[in-house]
């Protein structure tokens, strides 16, 4: 009696001449894999030699025609991906947890393409699976482009309607043709409602506003603080945010006014806020919590309203948010990574730097300040009473003075302006530096 496989023939015929260089290949593989991981960093090999245990694999599915040999291949390609992504990136910065789950669900694609039965599309469903919640854990900021197909959402009854049509007129189909159709019809509301999902928690809670499912109040991505401490004039504010922009208004009173806005993603929790005492002021910081789920991505950020005695020094830092700072007549110093810088009424600058962000600043300036832009635009105007020595220099931007009618002496070149503004005080001067930035100043 014949039996036949409901898959088709496997394109590899075992004791082929492929199957018996198996053997060989893998210890090849594993031997150049380890080889490698001795002449990279520590922090490296575990990543590699995972990387390279998934290629054995996939080697041993190609020569001897073992089926099973392709499904624990894709996995620690997977594996081994992620764990050399954070090798290289850290933890944080490639959002563990989603990037964990859409790799393990490329892996099992990478099993249904190795695999070479088209008909054994069971690796598809985790695929499609682990990839959607993959992009569920990455967060609503980055499946915002998704928010305007939450409209779908509402239709979901259709889904209902299509698998009653299905069991009725099934039997009417031709045998050959029912599997290939109830696999694509199960992959196309599989795709649905991933994507359905997808939408939801980029439109931030769709579902509950088409009345879907019940109303639990606010979004559960976003909350808000709020948190005082007494502070002294001439006392610092000291402050990290890491993520999320920050704005800083000098007002009265006495005390350190903030109000946060934490956003987090799916299974995860607003970052750890903290206003305390220092030896000089006041220190604001916060620290990510992990997850209540256990692969929940610990991408988050925080947006900060501060409000402090206009005499109070800044001392503010942002790695990847704007920096906003208005009526503050303490001294400042303001640095962020990838953010614009914008201060307006300041009297008392000493520092302002971003790497990757343009830089505004208003104000009166009679004090020595260092301004300094690696790939930003600075722009700057100069309020009555100011008294400088600039010193401004660019490498690849251009220099743009713009009615400076009180500048006596220096120089005045596409990249460099030097000269006076009023009677500066002795060491009293205004230092711009650029790499690709133009800067302008105006009175």
């Amino acid at each position: 009696m014949t039996t036949t496989s409901p898959y088709g023939p496997d394109p590899y015929r075992r004791g082929s001449a492929l199957s018996g260089s198996f053997l060989p290949l893998a210890l090849i593989t594993i031997g150049v894999v380890f080889l490698l991981s001795n002449l990279v960093p520590d922090r490296g090999r575990g990543g590699l030699v995972v990387l390279g245990l998934g290629a054995a694999f996939i080697v041993g599915r190609v020569t001897t025609g073992r089926y099973g040999y392709a499904v624990p291949g894709g996995i620690l390609l997977a594996i081994g991906t992620f764990i050399s992504l954070q090798d290289t990136f850290g933890q944080r910065g490639i959002g563990s947890g989603g990037i964990f789950f859409m790799l393990l669900g490329l892996g099992f694609a990478v099993v249904y393409a190795v695999g070479l039965r088209p008909a054994a599309v069971w690796p598809l469903v985790p695929a499609f699976v682990l990839m959607g919640l993959g992009l569920v854990l990455l967060g609503a900021s980055l499946l915002a482009p998704l928010a305007s197909l939450s409209w779908i959402v509402s239709y979901w009854p259709v889904a209902l309607v299509l698998i009653g049509a299905w069991l009725l007129f099934r039997d009417s189909l031709p045998p050959s043709m029912r599997r290939p159709v109830a696999t694509l019809g199960g992959l196309a509301l599989l795709g649905y409602g991933v994507l359905a999902a997808a939408a939801t928690v980029a439109a931030g809670g769709a579902l509950e506003r088409s009345g879907i499912a019940p109303a639990f109040g606010s979004s559960p991505f976003a909350d808000t603080l709020v948190l005082e401490q007494p502070i002294a004039p001439g006392q610092t504010l000291t402050l990290t945010n890491t993520s999320g922009a920050t704005t800083i208004h000098g007002g009265t009173g006495s005390t350190v006014h903030v109000v946060a806005t934490r956003h987090f993603n799916v299974g995860g929790q607003g970052p750890e806020v903290q206003l305390t005492p220092s030896a000089d002021g006041v220190t604001l910081s916060a620290a990510t919590s992990r997850g209540r789920f256990p692969f929940a991505s610990d991408s988050s950020s925080v947006e900060y309203a501060i409000e402090v005695p206009a005499a109070v020094n800044v001392n503010a830092q942002s790695s990847s948010g704007a920096l906003e700072i208005d009526g503050v007549s303490g001294q400042i110093h303001a640095t962020t990574s990838s953010g614009a810088i914008r201060a307006t009424q300041v009297q008392h600058l000493v520092q302002a730097s971003s790497s990757s962000g343009a830089i505004s600043l208003d104000g009166t300036f009679t004090d020595a300040a260092q301004i300094s832009s690696s790939s930003g635009a600075v722009n700057l105007r100069l309020e009555p009473g100011t008294a400088e020595q600039l010193d401004v220099h660019t490498q690849s931007g251009r220099v743009e003075p713009q009615g400076l009618t009180n500048l006596s002496g220096g120089v005045t070149r596409r990249d460099t302006l030097t000269g006076a503004i009023g009677t500066p005080a002795p060491g009293a001067t205004l230092s711009v530096n650029t790499s690709s930035g133009r800067v302008a100043i105006s009175e």
